[in-house]
């Protein structure tokens, strides 16, 4: 519990050591989301799975803003996200690649019974049971579809 706190609360004392503020600015966003998040549910310590689970939900919040400055054309602002992108995702568990993705998709679609999009709920809810924070779901939902 508190893994990925611990190692961020490190980094950015080493981060304010070596007067790195980019990395140090990201790195405080992130701990506090994962504070509030710990003072919102009233415990000491969050379970892996939450950390994950904001670091994940950081991740797309600047992906959406990348997107959203490309098309607005502010090199600026994307560079800037892309860099907070990187620090963030290095806190992230390795994630599976589209060949392991299709292979567990298939393991569990075989298992449970998957008979068409009508099962996808019933899919989903085992896969996250499993591999949640370790697939991008979108790639999951994908390899689902090529399933059939």
């Amino acid at each position: 519990m508190g893994t990925h706190l611990d190692k961020l609360q490190a980094d950015m004392k080493a981060a304010m050591k070596s007067g790195d503020k980019p990395r140090l600015e990201v790195i405080r966003m992130v701990i506090s989301d994962l504070k509030k998040k710990a003072i919102d549910t009233q415990v000491d310590s969050l379970p892996d799975a939450d950390e994950v689970a904001i670091l994940q939900k950081a991740l797309k919040t600047r992906s959406d803003s990348v997107a959203q400055a490309t098309a607005a054309g502010r090199a600026d602002v994307v560079a800037k996200e892309q860099f907070e992108i990187e620090v963030i995702t290095g806190y992230m568990p390795k994630q599976m690649s589209a060949a392991e993705i299709l292979d567990k998709v298939r393991a569990v679609a075989a298992e449970i019974g998957y008979g068409g999009p009508k099962d996808t709920g019933r899919f989903m809810k085992e896969w996250l049971a499993r591999y949640k924070g370790l697939a991008d779901g979108k790639l999951v939902q994908d390899a689902l579809k090529a399933l059939g």
